[in-house]
Parts: C-alpha cells; sequence; structure tokens
C-alpha cells in the first residue's frame, strides 16, 4: 500500500510540499527506494543532512528550514561530522596574492596525464593550473604524440618523456622525471593516462617513491589503486578524486551498496588510509582524515559531461601548490568548479556547456565570490 500511495502522489501534476523530510527518504543517509518527489521540503528544526546528497538532493527539491519553537542554543550541544560548504569556506581556500610574488613562488604543479589515445584530458588539466592562479605549470606527456598537444598549450610547460613509441607513461618515467617531480610542489596524475598495465605500476611507484609529496589523483590513476593496492601504500598528503563508479570500484563494493551509506564509505576510506577523499557526484563531497564530510553546495547537471573532472583535478592542484591547508584549497576548487556551472546556465543551458568553458569563465566565479563576501 505504502508503495502504490507513493507512486499516486508522484504521478499528479500539482506543487508537493513536504514537512521535515519527503516520505520515504532516510533523513541521514540520504538514500531511499520509494520516495515523495517534492518541490519544496520545509525541514524543521534544523536541517537534515540526507536532504543534501544522495537520493535527497533529487528528491527534497528547494530546501527550507521552518521553526517550532526549538531555539539556536539548544542545537548547540550536538556535535557533527558533516558540514554543508557555504561561500565564506570556499572564500577562506583563495590564497593572497603577495606583491612580491613570482613565478616559482606562486605555485609549481606538475601534471603527469594523457596518453596517444586520450590526449585532452591532460590539456585541460594543466591549463587549470595556471587558470586558477599558479605560477607554473608543466605538463609531461609521451615524447611520440607530442605533436597531439603542441599547438594547444601556450601558457603550459610541455616536457616530453621518452615513451619509446608506446605512446603512455611507465615506470622508467618515473625515475626519468625525478628532478621535475622533486622540483613541483603539487603533482596531479592520471586523466587521460590510460590504463596499460606498465602506467599503473608506475602510478604505485610515484605514491611509494615520494610519500611526502601533495599529490592529487585522478581517473586512471585512482583506477591503478584497484584491488586493494591502495592499502600498501602512504597516501597521507593525497588527494583522490573519483566519480561515484570508480570510488566503488576501488573499495571493492557494488554502486548500490555504496549509495545506500555513502558518508559511511567516504569516512571509512579517509580514517584508515588518511588520504582526503574528493567524491564527484551530485553534490560532490569531500572527506578529510578526521573523517568528517563536507557537502559542497553548488552545481548542477552540466558538469555530467567529459572533461570537466580533468578541470577540476587542475584547480585542485593549482589551489594547493598555493596554499598550505589542504582541506581549504579542496573546498574552495570543488565550490568554484561548480559555481562557475551555475553561472554559466544562467544565459546558457544545462545542454551546451563544455569543460573548457569552465577553465574559461573560472575568473567570473572567483569575482562572484570576492564580492559576495567583501
Amino acid at each position: 500500500p505504502y508503495s502504490s500511495i507513493v507512486k499516486i502522489l508522484n504521478s499528479i501534476k500539482a506543487y508537493k510540499i513536504s514537512i521535515d523530510i519527503p516520505t520515504g527518504l532516510d533523513s541521514d543517509k540520504g538514500f531511499t527506494e520509494e520516495a515523495i518527489i517534492a518541490d519544496l521540503t520545509i525541514t524543521l528544526g534544523e536541517l537534515k543532512k540526507g536532504l543534501f546528497f544522495g537520493d535527497g538532493y533529487t528528491f527534497a527539491g528547494e530546501v527550507e528550514k521552518g521553526s517550532i519553537g526549538i531555539s539556536t542554543d539548544y542545537f548547540q550541544k550536538f556535535t557533527t561530522m558533516e558540514y554543508l560548504v557555504e561561500p565564506e569556506d570556499a572564500f577562506n581556500g583563495l590564497p593572497v596574492k603577495r606583491k612580491n610574488l613570482h613565478k616559482y613562488s606562486a605555485g609549481k604543479v606538475l601534471t603527469i596525464a594523457g596518453s596517444g589515445s586520450l590526449p585532452g584530458a591532460a590539456v585541460l588539466t594543466a591549463k587549470s593550473v595556471l587558470k586558477i592562479g599558479a605560477g607554473a605549470s608543466i605538463l609531461c606527456f609521451p615524447k611520440s604524440v607530442r605533436s597531439l598537444i603542441h599547438k594547444k598549450l601556450d601558457e603550459v610547460v610541455v616536457h616530453t618523456y621518452n615513451d619509446n613509441d608506446k605512446e603512455f607513461f611507465s615506470e622508467e618515467n618515473v625515475v626519468e622525471l625525478d628532478e621535475k617531480i622533486k622540483w613541483a610542489d603539487v603533482i596531479t596524475i592520471g586523466p587521460g593516462l590510460g590504463r596499460e598495465k606498465s602506467s599503473t605500476k608506475a602510478v604505485l611507484k610515484l605514491i611509494k617513491k615520494y610519500p611526502s609529496k601533495k599529490m592529487v589523483i585522478d581517473a586512471d590513476a585512482v583506477f591503478a589503486l584497484g584491488k586493494g593496492k591502495y592499502r600498501k601504500l602512504n597516501l597521507k598528503n593525497k588527494i583522490l578524486t573519483p566519480h561515484f563508479g570508480e570510488f566503488a570500484n576501488l573499495i571493492r563494493i557494488k554502486t548500490e551498496e555504496l549509495k545506500k551509506d555513502l558518508l559511511k564509505h567516504g569516512k571509512n576510506f579517509t580514517k584508515s588510509t588518511g588520504a582526503y577523499l574528493v567524491l564527484k557526484s551530485s553534490p560532490t563531497i569531500i572527506f578529510n582524515p578526521a573523517g568528517e564530510a563536507f557537502i559542497n553546495t553548488t552545481g548542477n547537471p552540466s558538469l555530467a559531461k567529459f572533461g570537466t573532472g580533468d578541470v577540476l583535478t587542475g584547480m585542485i592542484g593549482g589551489l594547493l601548490s598555493q596554499k598550505k591547508d589542504i582541506e581549504a584549497a579542496i573546498i574552495s576548487a570543488v565550490y568554484l568548479h561548480s559555481l562557475t556551472a551555475d553561472i554559466l546556465v544562467h544565459n546558457r543551458t544545462e545542454y551546451d556547456i563544455l569543460a573548457s568553458d569552465l577553465i574559461d569563465n573560472l575568473p567570473r566565479s572567483i569575482k562572484f565570490l570576492q564580492k559576495s563576501i567583501v
């Protein structure tokens, strides 16, 4: 009867208001098998975390807080490990640009990305590094296919490594790039790297050889840590940026199981590894090694497109190279990345926005954030 009633109510073309939470939604886990699809949810007393991620993000609609006479002082005695990202949080992650900066003191990022079959991802990542304010961006790319990106990068320095016409990153290249790796404040690795056995071994070798180096690990580099390999690595100072499916594969569970308790699995991963996790979803959630979760509050469906994650990887790496506070840099990059899409949608559509549009319009979202805080 319950399921039938919910289906009937959802089929009615009327404006639907849910009180506290949509019927059928888990207010803590943001999961449901059958729930009311609300246009507006008036949640009582305090916000419920399940309204802002997972199924709650879709089913709750617009969320407003309704008073039932409980003072805010009452809630002060409770502690929480989950937070909504607000503009002030994102602003705090932006570095102060000192007048005596030069290009090498403004942040140095080395990007190891791209391959013969996937060159575009590397270009997007390396460009994003500079657009978020880093002073120096070097892209390491297979020598045999350098022509694929030669005309696409002006400000980014391209350093080619010897790939013996294989068109991908290999273990011997880790040794070859030692000087460049030590030079960089941050390494971004993974976009378009490919999943050749030699490439996955190279990723593992890189992480083992430079345990204290800050790294943003994305896409195919996340894949390289699968089958339990991440358990044998020191992931302190490492930021993993998988999407939903990649994370489920990494921790060896089905996506449906992950969906049922997203926060638990994210927290368990970061607490056990010491890594930071940027779980790209709707919305993106950031987990720190202490087991805290930061739920992003910007973004729209236009981000569900090839290349947008590569841009985010570059943005995180670029901000991280300028900011000592890892958590603050990640939060700011994630917020601004999605805010840029929100700003673009005002004059565009959710259909036509490309990853390159995010790079080109990033200054607009930075300026918007600065003006909204000052």
